[in-house]
């Protein structure tokens, strides 16, 4: 049975923790236990210093997600385990409060199986949006609208989404010059 629990870290150290965690892992040999280590992510477009940028930031800042697989709904390895992770320093399980009749217990939280489902099927959705995002095609004719090119019209030869780039060709001076332009640098080509 697999179940997935929350670490709570400092916004912008994720990548730090889910890397420690992996090392963690590889070290102390819990590669059966520590099914997965997860930073859930979106993809922000950005401009910086007149270049379209593609950003990956945590969805939810602070937290990193592992995915533990525990023989039994109260196995006791799996405390183990979490008490390992968080010997770190850089990261805490979350934990619930649950009162007795006498006393308060804290256990480790656990995500419901609708609670992944949602954020699993969320970094899907970036992944397909990021592939989509190509708003030009093959052939089509454009007008470069900045840069030193800027007025100048041409024919996309190739796209490189993962850029947000595209080659085009244009004419300068009678010849035919191919330049590598961003995205936000060009705009459809009005119909002749």
């Amino acid at each position: 049975m697999r179940k997935w629990y929350a670490f709570r870290t400092q916004s912008g150290r994720e990548n730090t923790v889910k890397g420690l965690f992996e090392k963690i892992r590889a070290e102390n040999g819990l590669e059966d236990r520590i099914v997965s280590i997860l930073i859930p992510t979106e993809t922000i477009p950005r401009v910086k210093k007149g270049k379209r940028l593609l950003e990956e930031k945590p969805l939810f800042k602070g937290y990193v997600l592992v995915e533990i697989e525990q023989a039994s709904e109260d196995d006791p390895a799996v405390g183990e385990v979490l008490e390992l992770l968080s010997s770190t320093g850089l990261a805490r399980p979350i934990l619930a409060k649950e009162k007795d009749k006498r006393e308060t217990k804290y256990t480790f939280l656990t995500l419901t199986d609708s609670e992944v489902s949602e954020i699993l099927e969320t970094q899907e959705r970036e992944k397909e949006k990021k592939e989509q995002e190509v708003p030009f095609l093959l052939g089509e004719r454009v007008k470069v609208v900045e840069g030193p090119f800027a007025g100048m019209e041409g024919e996309i030869k190739e796209i490189f989404p993962d850029r947000g780039k595209m080659k085009v060709e244009i004419t300068f001076f009678g010849r035919v010059t191919s330049v590598v332009l961003d995205f936000i640098q060009v705009e459809r080509a009005s119909v002749r």
